[in-house]
């Protein structure tokens, strides 16, 4: 059994407190962790805290550990950073979102793009979904 870890869950940001439940579950030590992925143990004991930035490629290395996308981890490293969100938005519906677009690519055995798709693919495929335009409703 690992040893019993030094970080609280209420200092963790969601992707540490993700990998906190991840040590937990697979009953590993976060300097096991760190070996597996490369990661230097003080970068990834880092990453866990609220307020900080880890890079894309220790997110990258990680999510290939844990089994997951980098977005996915990527997304729970920013939670809760992008400001200005429509009025009408619920403060989770963001998140929600985007869980729901990796839920359903996973179900579908889709993996995420190698490379970012257009603006243009994205504002279609939105569009395809049911997005509306902001100037539409004025019309």
């Amino acid at each position: 059994m690992p040893a019993r870890l030094q970080i609280k869950a209420e200092d963790c940001s969601p992707l540490g407190q993700f990998i906190l439940r991840y040590l937990e579950e697979n009953q590993i030590s976060m300097n096991r962790l760190a070996e597996l992925s490369g990661v230097p143990q003080p970068r990834l004991r880092g990453a866990c805290f609220k307020g900080t930035c880890p890079t894309p490629e220790t997110l990258r290395k990680l999510a290939r550990v844990i089994g997951k996308n980098h977005l996915e981890l990527y997304t729970l490293a920013y939670e809760g950073r992008i400001e200005q969100l429509p009025e009408t938005a619920e403060e989770d519906s963001l998140d929600r979102l985007i869980r729901e677009l990796f839920d359903t690519a996973r179900e579908l055995e889709l993996t995420a793009p190698k490379v970012l798709p257009s603006k243009a693919k994205i504002r279609k495929a939105l569009l395809e979904l049911g997005f509306l335009e902001e100037n539409a409703d004025r019309a």
